[in-house]
């Protein structure tokens, strides 16, 4: 059986599209767990993409292997069906809410430019239950049209970041926050955070595969995508780190001397990095949960959205400080038993 280097660049670009979202793109990721610990970041984001590529083989490799359908299927496989089923409410709740701080992250991206937060959370809503419309293929056509562009102006913004001279010179830069302690903690909590996601997008490819080298070619060049960008980003933030105590979004000291233009094309990057991640945990959320329901689904997912905008006024930054830190050890531990399923699986 031949391979299918396109299906490999397709889910290659799923696996970018599901992890920049609002915090990877706008750089408060980035800065967080790996700027903030100085040069040694860039030891953690090597770490913590070494892990991401191994995550992604064993969720497209079971997914291959079973034929499934979505995330449960999976996890009854990693950690058997009786705690599978603990775990099921616990990720349907993370890709809710997932989705929700998606919603809120696209009003206040609207109120960025004097605009109404309600109409910004109502584009992300129809927009993303316009891609449901065309299921698994909507997903993957969306990630593969979007990505490389926005890829390209990342990178743009990190490469004139980094060639532009005299920005710093003469500033004595003050020590990073984090620099005193080890950024290896930090680099499996971030791979971990992303698992989720990850997970749900993922588990409903096994279907799509037709050679195991497929999910090696697509996890090593998702990986490793995110893997310069993260790099290029990182460095980028340091040469600005006296800067980025004054911005909510990092990216946007690196582009304060830029034209109105050019800050609407990145506002316009930053929206549709969250709108691929918002359409990634909608679309595991959906595969998830609609076989119990009579209806297509795409009416599952404006249900969903009809009860997710009016709670998405709570505003984007409270429910990033109360919901992502609550999902932190629970998402280690899932992480954890899925790196170990490859020497525990019985052959």
């Amino acid at each position: 059986m031949r391979i299918n280097l396109g299906q490999s660049f397709r889910i290659s670009m799923t696996i970018v599209g599901t992890t920049i979202g609002a915090g990877f793109a706008s750089g408060r990721e980035i800065w967080e767990f790996f700027g903030s610990y100085g040069e040694e970041g860039r030891y953690g984001i090597f770490l913590s993409m070494a892990l991401y590529f191994a995550a992604s083989v064993i969720i497209l490799h079971i997914g291959w292997k079973k034929r499934t359908h979505h995330y449960s299927e999976v996890l009854q496989e990693v950690i058997g069906p009786k705690l599978a089923r603990y775990f099921d409410g616990f990720v349907i709740l993370s890709l809710l809410t997932g989705v929700l701080v998606m919603v809120a992250g696209s009003g206040a991206t609207l109120e960025q430019w004097n605009g109404s937060f309600t109409l910004g959370t109502l584009l992300m809503a129809v927009a993303v239950v316009l891609v449901l419309f065309f299921d698994l293929r909507g997903i993957m056509s969306l990630n593969t049209l979007l990505m490389p562009v926005l890829t390209a102006i990342l990178i743009l913004v990190c490469f004139q970041a980094l060639g532009s001279g005299g920005e710093t010179a003469g500033l004595v830069e003050p020590e990073p926050e984090n620099s005193l302690f080890p950024v290896w903690p930090s680099a499996i909590t971030y791979a971990a955070f992303n698992m989720i996601s990850l997970l749900a997008v993922l588990s409903t490819m096994g279907s799509q595969i037709r050679h195991p080298a497929e999910i090696w070619i697509a996890s090593l060049l998702g990986a490793s995508c995110l893997a310069v960008i993260a790099g290029l980003y990182n460095a980028s933030l340091l040469k600005v780190s006296h800067l980025i105590s004054q911005y909510n979004i990092p990216l946007f000291a690196l582009i304060r001397d830029y034209s109105t233009t050019w800050n609407l094309i990145i506002s316009l990057v930053l929206w549709f990095a969250i709108y691929t991640t918002a359409v990634s945990n909608m679309h595991g959320l959906v595969f998830r949960v609609a076989h119990r329901f009579p209806y297509p689904r795409w009416a599952v997912g404006l249900v969903i959205m009809a009860a997710l905008v009016p709670l998405s006024q709570w505003g984007f930054v409270p429910l990033v400080q109360f919901l992502y830190p609550l999902y932190g050890v629970l998402n280690l531990f899932l992480f954890t038993l899925f790196l170990l399923y490859p020497f525990s699986e019985e052959r």
